[in-house]
């Protein structure tokens, strides 16, 4: 039986599953990429090993092509082969024959392109965007500016601001078709400020709700409900596009509450204070009715 591939995708900390998608072996940097330091390094020594097994082997096999090397000793081979495959040359065993020199020779090259690419790979990872933004871990739906509406608060937690930051909001709609198909599609939201020009400490992205709201019918009803929220910004020491997004269930969204106040003027200085970023309070009763009116 043929076994169907599965490749794990997560779409701002939703998760989902692709099943029958192609080998890995197609997209080897990409496969790379994805892996953790510790399997990065892992795989990195796996390869290596291999590598200069095979080569040590290859010139135990040979007797007289290494000179100063134990006839058929494969620990004598794998050295040379390390020394060898690292350029390094120390001297006490070098190539005999004119085979040896041959196989020598082949072996600086597939160490010259190994090295390259562990360097390259290395470089691309240190290289690669880090997540710089920190999403609250629940959106509230409270008081802004007097409306009801949907908030999601997200903070920098770089030292530079981000410049030309950009914000998305999006819920997942389910609908049957009337041919009894389920049909998804995220369905954007308009935002309050949906562009912020320096983000430097913590932004409060909100969608005003409107009477007869899709998004809150759905919020309301017994089927699945998932929210979206990306941030996308320069960031303005690296000079590289920073990118950030988080999803939201049913549960993660507290009605008729409001984000705890974590910026405060200290002497003029300015303070952001991220152990209460995720804190929330209830509404009081009779604004969270006035609110209920309006919607």
């Amino acid at each position: 039986m043929r076994r169907i591939r599965k490749q794990k995708v997560v779409i701002g900390g939703t998760r989902a599953v692709k099943l029958g998608v192609p080998s890995a072996i197609g997209d080897l940097y990409y496969a790379t990429m994805e892996l953790n330091w510790p399997s990065f390094v892992g795989l990195t020594a796996l390869v290596f090993l291999v590598l200069n097994i095979a080569f040590g082997l290859l010139y135990a096999a040979l007797p007289g092509a290494i000179a100063n090397m134990a006839p058929g000793s494969i620990s004598d081979g794998f050295f040379f082969s390390v020394e060898t495959l690292g350029t390094v040359g120390y001297g006490n065993m070098a190539p005999a024959t004119r085979l040896g020199h041959s196989i020598a020779a082949f072996e600086i090259l597939v160490g010259l392109f190994f090295s390259a690419t562990m360097t390259g790979l290395i470089f691309a990872r240190f290289s690669r965007p880090r997540p710089s933004l920190m999403f609250s871990k629940v959106a509230v739906i409270g008081q802004f500016e007097g409306k009801r509406a949907l908030m999601v608060r997200v903070a920098s937690m770089r030292t530079r601001p981000l410049s030309g930051a950009t914000a998305q909001m999006a819920w997942l709609e389910r609908r049957q078709s009337r041919q009894g198909q389920i049909m998804r599609r995220l369905v954007n939201l308009s935002l309050v400020r949906a562009n912020n020009p320096t983000m430097g400490l913590s932004w409060t992205i909100a969608h005003v709700i409107e009477e007869n709201s899709d998004m809150l019918a759905a919020l309301y009803s017994e089927e699945p409900f998932t929210l979206t929220v990306t941030v996308t910004g320069l960031d303005t020491l690296l000079a590289s596009q920073s990118v950030g997004g988080h999803s939201y269930r049913r549960e993660d969204i507290l009605i008729d509450h409001d984000y705890v106040d974590v910026i405060s003027d200290i002497e003029g200085i300015i303070q952001l204070d991220l152990e209460k970023f995720h804190d929330t309070v209830p509404l009081p009763q009779d604004l969270a009715i006035a609110m209920h009116r309006q919607s």
